[in-house]
């Protein structure tokens, strides 16, 4: 696993400097070889305000651009698999009754539009599918206070268009009781597993078909919560 710093992609434009233009290629070119990516897009807040649903249609903006890039350059011959993760559902509903009330496929679909647009018509995705998570578990996190921006990042400018982030913490005393992680982790885990066997020639391939049964059999159990868009576990 590797988790991309966002300032990486952010930040690096046309007349940056040398070395953030190799940093930027080099990221790209890590790409090439991986079997499955993670697009994450944050829950807005309890009763978003409009800037809150300008943020929101911005970071689906960012992510599908991001997304876009990140497979430029992959062979066609190699594609890869893609989770579409929705986080921080904990804030918006009380407990998982309520968000899978919500959160309908349809719905899911509808609100992460572009991304999903993307991934159906991509033919360097093979399978996608949407995943909401949470870290923290119901009923577990507390929005901060103060609207200060995070530490170590530069204050938001009185114009800035989006405002700042909403900033959740673990409740005091609590601990984290993770939400659907481990769905997202199985899922990895199989599409990861058959990308490996996809990229093999013939005569490299292993004998993993027990464990890879194992892994498409725990996903498919009913209390899993996933939307599948593309490719296996659709039909």
């Amino acid at each position: 696993m590797r988790e991309v710093i966002g300032q990486v992609l952010t930040h690096t434009l046309p007349d940056s400097a040398t070395e953030q233009q190799t940093r930027y290629e080099e990221y790209l070119k890590s790409l090439l070889n991986t079997h499955v990516l993670w697009a994450v897009i944050p829950c807005p807040p309890p009763n978003p305000s409009p800037r809150d649903r300008r943020r929101y249609a911005n970071d689906l903006r960012i992510t599908s651009a991001y997304l876009r890039e990140a497979v430029r350059l992959r062979p066609a011959e190699q594609p890869v698999s893609v989770a579409l993760v929705l986080t921080k559902i904990d804030t918006l509903f009380r407990d998982e009754e309520e968000a899978r009330a919500a959160l309908s496929d349809e719905m899911l679909r509808g609100a992460l539009g572009p991304l999903v647009h993307l991934v159906n018509t991509s033919t360097r995705m093979a399978e996608a599918a949407i995943i909401p998570v949470t870290a923290f578990g119901f009923g577990n996190a507390v929005l901060r206070e103060d609207v200060g921006g995070r530490e170590g990042t530069a204050p938001a400018a009185p114009d800035e268009p989006f405002g700042p982030e909403a900033i959740w913490l673990l409740r005091e005393g609590m601990p984290p009781q993770p939400y659907n992680l481990d769905t997202l982790v199985i899922w990895t885990l199989l599409f990861g597993l058959l990308g490996q066997e996809r990229h093999r020639r013939a005569e490299e391939q292993t004998n993993i078909a027990e464990l890879l049964q194992m892994l498409s059999d725990d996903l498919s159990a009913e209390d899993r919560w996933l939307v599948p868009l593309k490719g296996r576990l659709t039909s």
